[in-house]
């Protein structure tokens, strides 16, 4: 009777290896960290889609100071017209003035001079 050493774990995995046509790849494991890429993934696709929305977000505000910018441009047009045109009146003397005045009283007052009649074009003509 002859006692057989048992075998180890190690001498099992060699020898189920082996068949008779020859050596044999064992199988790798799994490797586990696929779920650290698919978060990494997400993670790049999610910082993607901030920056895609925050670009679209800054480009319609720009949009709109732009407008604003536009609009206050004309607005300082309108200003300085007005600012240059007082101006000049400010600088009146004499008969220029006093055909100014009478120029305001009757276009914007509505007052004539004497013996003036004031006709009204009731068709809208």
């Amino acid at each position: 009777m002859s006692l057989l050493k048992p075998k180890t774990k190690k001498e099992n995995t060699a020898s189920a290896a082996q068949t008779a046509d020859g050596p044999k790849e064992i199988a790798k494991p799994k490797k586990k960290h696929k779920a650290r890429y698919i978060l990494l993934y997400l993670a790049a696709i999610g910082f993607v889609f901030y920056a895609v929305i925050t670009i679209i977000n800054q480009n319609v505000k720009i949009a709109e100071k732009r407008a604003q910018l536009s609009e206050l441009k004309q607005q300082i047009n309108v200003v300085e017209i007005e600012s240059n045109y007082l101006e000049k009146v400010q600088g009146y003397k004499g008969q220029e003035l006093a055909d100014y005045m009478e120029k305001i009283a009757k276009e914007d007052l509505g007052y004539v001079s004497n013996g003036e009649r004031i006709f009204i074009n009731v068709a809208g003509e």
